[in-house]
Order: structure tokens, then C-alpha cells, then sequence
């Protein structure tokens, strides 16, 4: 995690993965098709959602370039110093972040676009949130978000280390209230915030022995390590250059291939 913690200092919730600079580097060619297809265009205002490192808000400042405008709101003030901090070395002068969260924000204009990465798999009322937000979206402003599914990734063949590994991870996610299976739930709960016309697509990463893949699923399951009192937290497994060369000695030794979750995105348009 940029902060490095696991937990939200504010909340003591979990905090989201793809604060882990590999995941995030994984996700980014995805985000930035996404933002492309789903119509993010030069000189829009843009607001982030739980801006974590401020990744996101950066893609999409790709995209809007010195025309544009990125506002990003996180409750971790650790998080919100760390992605200015980004920014101002960056030189980024129109890309801000602020301490806020869905509860209290609030801004005297509306915004272009609305955008966040697995954001809503960590919440416990995503509807209500969203709804919180639309309020700053402009009429025929854009809605885009990313999110995953955990429970897509496997193995073929089955390998045991990477499956264990994976099982784990989910386990641990489960049990701290993360949705296993946001983003195929992005359709119905975009339909529940009063917006239609919904467009998604899916993306995933797969490969063998020669891929990063294994440096992921391990850096991801040692990030998770401290948050279970048993298992990989003790055992060691979770040391990332361990895990490493068990899982591609194993992805080596059947010629194998590992697959990601998938992510899975949806935008749409607040009504005129």
C-alpha cells in the first residue's frame, strides 16, 4: 500500500487493493482503454472516488489533459497528502485531492464525469453511494466504474499453491466484508441509481510461468498477510519471493496458465 498499511486509518476497514503499486500498474492499460471507449474527451472536470494514491485521477488526466480539471476524495488524510504530494511532482496543477468521503462530500459544480476503481466492492450500500454522488454530474454527464470479480481467476490445470493462494486471498476479503463479485453487480446497481443505457466490457490478464502473474497473486496475498491470524501470516508463505517460485515452479512443471480476476466495466450517462 502507498501508506503502508492494509487498513483505512480512518475507517479501519480494508483498504482497497489496487493501492498496491503492482496491482495498479496491472489495471492501468484497462483503465485507460475504459476512460477512452466510454467517452472521457480533453477538457472535461472530473471527480474521483476514493482516490486512494490518486492513480485513477492521473490516467484520467491523460485524458482531459491541462484543459481539464480532476478533483479525487479519499478518507485517509495519509492518502490524500501521499496523492497531492504525486501530483505537485507531477506538476499536475489542475489535479487535487481532498479529504472527504461519500457521507459529506459536497462541491458548488457539477462535473463532466464521475469515475472510480474498485471503490464500490469495499462499501456496504454502493447503491446509496452512487446516488450520493450524482447529485455532481452534470445532466448527460458520464458515469464510469471499474470493479472486479474475484472469483473468476483460475488455473489450468489446477495448480495447488496458486489455487490455495487465491482461496486465501478471498477468504480474507470475504471476511472483511469485501463483494467477491462487484463488477458483475455494476449493471443492476447502476439500474437502481436511476441510470439507463448501461455499457459494460470485461478485461483480464493470463499467462504461464514467464508472465508477472505470480509476482502479483504473491505481492497481493503478502499486503493481505497481516490481516489473518492464521495461515499464510504465519507460516511464511506469504513472503513474496516465496510464494513466487512456488507458484511458477508450479505453472512450469504442468506448462500451465494463470488468469486474474477479471475486471469488469460500466458507464453510462446521468439523464438531461
Amino acid at each position: 500500500m502507498a501508506n503502508g498499511s492494509t487498513i483505512d486509518e480512518t475507517t479501519g476497514n480494508i483498504r482497497p487493493l489496487d493501492h498496491s503499486g503492482v496491482f495498479a500498474s496491472a489495471l492501468e492499460p484497462f483503465t485507460r482503454s475504459f476512460f477512452k471507449e466510454a467517452g472521457l474527451e480533453s477538457g472535461m472536470h472530473v471527480l474521483d472516488l476514493c482516490s486512494g494514491a490518486g492513480d485513477v485521477a492521473f490516467l484520467a488526466r491523460e485524458v482531459v489533459g491541462e484543459a481539464g480539471r480532476i478533483v479525487g476524495f479519499d478518507s485517509s488524510p495519509g492518502l490524500v497528502r501521499f496523492a497531492n504530494e504525486r501530483a505537485a511532482h507531477r506538476n499536475f496543477k489542475n489535479v487535487e485531492f481532498i479529504e472527504s468521503n461519500f457521507e459529506s462530500i459536497s462541491f458548488p459544480d457539477q462535473f463532466d464525469a464521475v469515475v472510480g476503481r474498485l471503490v464500490l466492492m469495499y462499501r456496504r450500500d454502493p447503491e446509496a453511494d452512487l446516488r450520493a454522488v450524482l447529485p455532481f454530474v452534470r445532466p448527460g454527464g458520464l458515469v464510469m466504474l471499474q470493479e472486479l470479480d474475484l472469483l473468476a481467476a483460475k488455473t489450468v490445470p489446477i495448480a495447488r499453491e496458486i489455487d490455495r493462494t487465491r482461496e486465501w486471498i478471498r477468504d480474507v476479503c470475504h471476511v472483511a466484508g469485501v463483494d467477491l463479485q462487484m463488477g458483475p453487480k455494476l449493471h443492476p446497481t447502476l439500474l437502481a441509481a436511476g441510470l439507463a443505457h448501461i455499457q459494460m466490457r470485461t478485461d483480464g490478464l493470463i499467462g504461464g510461468a514467464g508472465t508477472f502473474l505470480p509476482t502479483l497473486v504473491s505481492e497481493i496475498a503478502a499486503i493481505l498477510a497481516p490481516l489473518h491470524p492464521i495461515g499464510m501470516a504465519n507460516d511464511g508463505a506469504a513472503q513474496t519471493g516465496r510464494l513466487e517460485q512456488q507458484m511458477r515452479a508450479e505453472l512450469i512443471k504442468s506448462g500451465g496458465v494463470m488468469s486474474t480476476a477479471q475486471v469488469i466495466s460500466a458507464w453510462a450517462r446521468v439523464r438531461c
